[in-house]
């Protein structure tokens, strides 16, 4: 089993930094959780208070420029200095492998491993293209773009999609040991494609890649010192149309991995990060907080604050994983309240499991190796076999890990 064999991988590198919290101490915790003080906790923020223990994202900045409410940035010509474009054509690719995948949630439809390897790699693959931007063209891809380029990582997604097609090739309907399409007993209409113990790969690979490719690219590569220590001094060739500066580009293009939208989160609500921030809104906060700091780093970037710039990339990376924190607790939630539903729980299962997996592609993680790792076998490779017990401990040691004891039975 792919799963096991990764959790082995990882077991290696694994030592228990905490333990879970007896009942009292967690009571204690809560207590003082919620009565801490509420404000700005960024000492870089005009109204930075001192004795504010949990940011309230009211932080506001001096700056003598205009910060605008939409990603929309131009040189003194009026010319756009923003551009993304491969990074779209890279969440389209994602789009068009996924509902690829979904087509094996009705049962008889056999998935085909070398089509989507194909598509991973962008090689001998033809593109809908539904959105114009040249994909059928382009030499962009995701394969290379996967954890830094990490051989381990790439090989494990390819195992995952070979994984898919043997479980789309099953005869029957899935049910434990079965693979195959599982209905939800609460809901029909709701059909998804499962291994014999529940594992629904078309989240490993979807969810999966939104880390290894999206989170990592934005926390780990454009985001690094390497990429943001660069030339900020002058247009990159004007004369062909890129009137941005390398350094904008670089911000621009870690922007590209979060949403396709100039006016998130109006829109760009519908997919990957950009939806799953717009989700943990109203406990976390994480479409505002993540947006404001990108168009505010943006605009420092062209201003040459770089004090500002540091301040918001800190803050980009913090609100991204605490929202994948918060999103895979969200769905172990959603496990434990539909526990006797094996399509609905082994779905959100495999959601969660692959949300709290993509937290190891941040910058300098909260959580370590060893802690994901820890979190991962309480859920465990079976979901029929999974326990309310384990799934709890899972949800409490992300929980204490994050700081979100007082919301995570709401997330």
């Amino acid at each position: 089993m792919i799963l096991n064999r990764y959790l082995f991988y990882q077991n290696k590198h694994a030592k228990m930094k905490r333990t879970t919290s007896l009942i009292l101490t967690g009571i204690i915790a809560f207590s003082i959780t919620s009565c801490r003080k509420k404000g700005c906790t960024d000492e870089t923020a005009a109204n930075y208070d001192e004795e504010a223990k949990k940011d309230d994202g009211s932080c506001e900045y001096d700056t003598s420029y205009v910060v605008p409410t939409t990603y929309a940035f131009s040189d003194e010509n009026g010319n756009s200095t923003v551009s993304y474009t491969g990074q779209l054509q890279r969440l389209d690719m994602l789009s068009e492998m996924t509902v690829y995948m979904k087509t094996g949630n009705t049962q008889g439809t056999q998935l085909d491993a070398n089509q989507l390897k194909s598509m991973y790699a962008n090689t001998g693959y033809t593109w809908d293209d539904a959105n114009g931007l040249g994909m059928n063209s382009t030499t962009k891809q995701l394969e290379n773009k996967t954890a830094g380029g990490d051989q381990y990582f790439i090989d494990l997604f390819k195992s995952y999609m070979d994984s898919i097609e043997s479980v789309s090739n099953s005869s029957t309907a899935g049910s434990m040991g079965v693979p195959g399409v599982v209905t939800s007993t609460s809901n029909p209409s709701k059909m998804y494609l499962q291994s014999a113990t529940g594992i629904e790969y078309t989240q490993l690979i979807e969810k999966g890649l939104m880390g290894a490719v999206f989170f990592y690219n934005i926390s780990s590569y454009y985001l690094s010192d390497a990429k943001m220590n660069v030339d900020n001094s002058s247009a990159v060739d004007a004369a062909n149309g890129k009137y941005y500066t390398v350094m904008e580009h670089h911000w621009d293009e870690a922007y590209g991995y979060f949403t396709s939208e100039i006016n998130y989160p109006s829109a760009g609500t519908d997919r990957f990060w950009g939806k799953y921030a717009d989700g943990r809104e109203d406990l976390l906060g994480s479409a505002t907080k993540i947006v404001e700091a990108f168009r505010l780093g943006r605009a420092a970037i062209s201003n040459d604050d770089m004090e500002t710039r540091d301040a918001q990339r800190a803050i980009i990376r913090l609100e991204l994983e605490k929202m994948i924190a918060g999103t895979a607790i969200h769905y172990i939630n959603s496990a434990l309240n539909n526990v006797t539903d094996d399509a609905i729980r082994n779905h959100a299962l495999s959601e969660a499991w692959a949300f709290i997996d993509d937290l190891r592609y941040g910058y300098n993680p909260m959580i370590t190796t060893a802690e994901i790792t820890n979190v991962l076998n309480l859920i465990g490779d079976d979901f029929y076999a999974v326990s309310t017990t384990d799934l709890n401990s899972a949800k409490d040691q992300l929980s204490t890990i994050y700081g979100m004891d007082a919301i995570k039975d709401n997330l």
